[in-house]
């Protein structure tokens, strides 16, 4: 092998991390990414980079666009630059999963969501139709001429598991972009200042605002406890329900919602820190196929979650078992509502919790990534 090449459209925190495990054992390390992002730390500079189309999410069309452009262009980079070098994929683009029909080398696989079983969860494909027949099939021969299959939760390898033998697959829990020196206290937050949040109880989702998130059941909550002055629901993101969710607060006539976009890199921690109370959902079927990676940046804050999940999910696992918060379905509005009230009028229990995060967070750091290397085997 003479080097290793990683494809990610959208390079994070998360992968960045990984290959700058990778650069302490291998000289030659490449960079296959339609965008970097800002967060996390920065790229080993050895790494060598070639930037293809970024991932486009304006709508269906245009994501699907982006994979296939995305995926076309890496597979003239490989064959052009990088023909005899180990390649590591990633589900992103899920494209890139019929690279290996065009190229000969050797590669492994990262699976952060599972295709075309997140399609089908998000109702954007017919389980029955030609194409995810095709994909399905596709992935059987796709994972058994990997070298090494790579998934960050059990449930997910679960899922892989009809694709491949449960055996192959190494399961490497995911980890936070922050470590506890990060965590902003509220008396220095600037978050808190610029939105006027001082003194309050704050309930925050911070993510994709999309089909499976159930944040309407926040505006929900949120209108129950409208009367409660000292909380305060903080919604943060874009996606395709967020105009939905802005009439819904306009027609409640909500004075106790902020809705504010996705923060910039350099205020995220800010942003979150300032969170009394998470909030983290996932539909049933999307728990099986994708992790939602917010959940470990707030763990590694301190701050509690609330959860709107199945029991049997990925999320509500870890909730549960860490008693670092508490699990509800998405139609368990009071429930919600009490348990918000119960937090925010207890600060032993708040205290209660607050400590079991701290313990749990030390499952998801950044010393994961070195899993990666430790079991990568290029052959």
């Amino acid at each position: 092998m003479k080097g290793i090449v990683f494809i990610n459209q959208v390079t994070g925190y998360l992968m960045k991390d990984v290959i700058n495990e990778f650069c302490k054992d291998y000289d030659d390390v490449a960079l296959i990414a339609g965008k970097i992002s800002d967060t996390g730390p920065g790229l080993d500079p050895k790494v060598g980079i070639s930037m293809i189309c970024p991932y486009r999410k304006e709508s269906p069309a245009r994501r699907l666009l982006s994979w296939l452009w995305a995926t076309i262009q890496a597979t003239v980079i490989i064959n052009l630059k990088y023909r005899r070098h180990h390649i590591f994929i990633t589900s992103n683009p899920p494209t890139l999963a019929f690279l290996p029909w065009f190229c000969r080398n050797r590669y492994s696989v990262l699976i952060y969501d599972i295709y075309p079983d997140g399609l089908i969860a998000g109702g954007f494909l017919n389980k029955t139709s030609i194409l995810a027949r095709i994909w399905r099939k596709r992935n059987r021969k796709y994972f058994e001429n990997a070298a090494n299959i790579f998934t960050l939760t059990d449930s997910m390898a679960d899922t892989l598991s009809k694709y491949i033998k449960r055996d192959r697959i190494k399961v490497i829990p995911p980890w936070s972009m922050f470590d506890k020196s990060s965590k902003i206290e509220k008396q220095n937050n600037l978050f808190i200042d610029e939105y006027a949040l001082r003194d309050k109880f704050i309930v925050m989702y911070s993510g994709n605002i999309g089909l499976g998130h159930s944040v309407e059941s926040i505006v929900e909550v949120a209108r129950i406890l409208s009367k409660e002055r000292d909380v305060i629901f903080v919604i943060i993101g874009e996606g395709w329900n967020k105009p939905m969710i802005a009439q819904k607060v306009k027609d409640y006539h909500l004075t106790n919602c902020l809705i504010l976009p996705f923060q910039p890199a350099d205020k995220l921690k800010f942003s979150l820190s300032a969170a009394d109370l998470g909030v983290v959902s996932v539909s049933s079927a999307g728990s099986r196929v994708c992790a939602p990676s917010k959940t470990y940046n707030l763990i590694s804050l301190n701050v509690p979650l609330l959860a709107i999940a199945d029991a049997d999910t990925e999320l509500a696992l870890v909730v549960e078992a860490n008693r670092i918060g508490r699990v509800f379905k998405n139609d368990q509005i009071e429930k919600m509502a009490d348990f918000i009230l119960d937090l925010k009028n207890s600060k032993i229990a708040l205290d209660h919790m607050i400590n079991n995060i701290s313990k749990c967070s030390e499952k998801y750091t950044r010393a994961n990534a070195k899993d990666y290397l430790f079991h990568f085997n290029p052959n």
